[in-house]
């Protein structure tokens, strides 16, 4: 039976096979075309509209597909043009290089298969575009920890963690349900059920220093809620850039107030000193004691000098 759903990864790799394909099976039916494919005539349809969108580099009318399915089967008129050899310049060849590096940095080391071809075709694209084979990309997120989370949400397991706190400023270990990865403002993250902290949290996966899977209850409790988080009030006495980037306001202006929703009181403490005297916290008023009780012992310090 013909698919009716198509998800974009399978779509992409259908879009790639389908021109050389139509190159050597010009005339071919959109019946059968679509038999070959495995999808319905619909979705086959779909797939050669976008490719009319789609050519070689330059994108005028003169690089563009030019396909023709309207009378019920399918050629593509360009096809010579198409299977022209393009050549590579260096950016782009740069740029290919350094991708399939990073995609060598998230591919488990028993996929040497994989591993093999990407090395022989950065090798060639290096030589082609006379490259040092020693340029390379590095991934902030270390191989062993993405194959361990890859692991654990396959499997539905959990994850022991060592995470290192920003907000803290320390390294902690954690036992955590993975739930899904994330993307926010540019950052990967892992949300999952802590088992230490009994809630659920966001864990940036370039700050997970090591992980290993193992099994934990899976049902996750009732009484778990959505991070509980804290709310401040920000007097600005000096308005800085630096202070509109840390707390994230476009526009500041001298004895303005704002309110700001955070899940770490130790990062507002940390957020407030560093900002010196720009900025003055008016609530809650435990966290302004304890700020009042740092700031004094740092001046104790320089008196004892």
């Amino acid at each position: 039976m013909a698919k009716k759903f198509s998800a974009p990864l399978e779509r992409t790799a259908r879009l790639l096979d389908l021109v050389p394909y139509i190159s050597s099976h010009q005339g071919i039916s959109l019946k059968e075309l679509a038999a070959v494919f495995k999808v319905d005539q619909a979705q086959m349809t779909s797939d050669l509209t976008t490719l009319w969108m789609c050519g070689l580099p330059g994108y005028t009318p003169l690089e563009l597909m030019d396909l023709e399915f309207e009378s019920g089967f399918v050629t593509i008129h360009n096809a010579q043009t198409l299977s022209k050899p393009r050549s590579i310049s260096f950016d782009e060849g740069v740029a290919l290089v350094l991708g399939l590096d990073l995609l060598r940095s998230s591919i488990s080391p028993e996929r040497s298969d994989l591993l093999e071809r990407i090395d022989s075709l950065s090798k060639r694209l290096a030589i082609l575009i006379n490259l040092p084979t020693a340029l390379s990309a590095t991934s902030q997120v270390n191989q062993d920890v993405s194959a361990a989370i890859s692991d654990a949400l396959k499997s539905r397991m959990g994850l022991e963690i060592t995470y290192h706190s920003l907000y803290r400023d320390e390294l902690s270990t954690r036992t955590i349900l993975p739930i899904e990865i994330v993307e926010s403002d540019g950052d990967v993250y892992l949300s999952s059920y802590c088992y230490q902290a009994l809630d659920f949290r966001q864990f940036r996966i370039d700050r997970i220093q090591s992980a290993t899977v193992q099994a934990v209850p899976l049902e996750i409790p009732k009484t778990a809620t959505e991070q509980s988080s804290y709310a401040c009030t920000i007097k600005v006495l000096t308005p800085t850039r630096a202070i509109a980037e840390r707390f994230k306001k476009s526009e500041l202006s001298v004895n303005t107030e704002f309110d700001f929703q955070t899940y770490s009181l130790q990062w507002i403490e940390r957020s407030i000193m560093a900002s010196g005297g720009a900025v003055c916290l008016n609530s809650p008023p435990d966290v302004r004691k304890s700020i009042a009780v740092i700031a004094q012992t740092m001046l104790d310090r320089y008196k004892a000098r």
